[in-house]
């Protein structure tokens, strides 16, 4: 069992796609977004008319955004943009002003400075 549940994970952080809720915590959304996670990690993006937020937890803990960064990488439409994300309060990055189309794909990839350890998902928006 073990080595299927590794084997798994590994194979999702291959593939870039994420893995299905394995975290001690709760993954229903606290901020009214869409939730994904990966291994131990909970992201949470949230889609709004003044920009995008996502939200960021590792194991149980909210991270520290300010000690990291964050970048969304959005296919629509045939065409892929890169945004970089804003630290804000907490475990909260933002985006200004983007607007995501339903049917989009958002990948996410957060860095901790530090460590340079990456952290990443992938949306679609519905």
């Amino acid at each position: 069992m073990k080595k299927t549940l590794a084997f798994l994970l590994g194979l999702s952080a291959v593939t870039g796609l994420s893995t299905t809720a394995l975290a001690h915590g709760t993954t229903k959304p606290q901020h009214g977004g869409i939730v994904q996670m990966n291994g131990e990690t909970l992201f949470e993006i949230v889609t709004a008319p003044a920009g995008v937020s996502l939200y960021v937890i590792d194991e149980d803990d909210p991270v520290n955004a300010a000690a990291m960064t964050a970048k969304l990488s959005v296919t629509a439409g045939g065409k892929k943009t890169e945004v970089a994300m804003l630290p804000l309060k907490g475990n909260q990055f933002f985006a200004k002003g983007l607007r995501v189309a339903k049917g989009a794909n958002i990948g996410v990839l957060v860095v901790d400075k530090a460590s340079g350890t990456r952290y990443g998902t992938t949306f679609v928006i519905k």
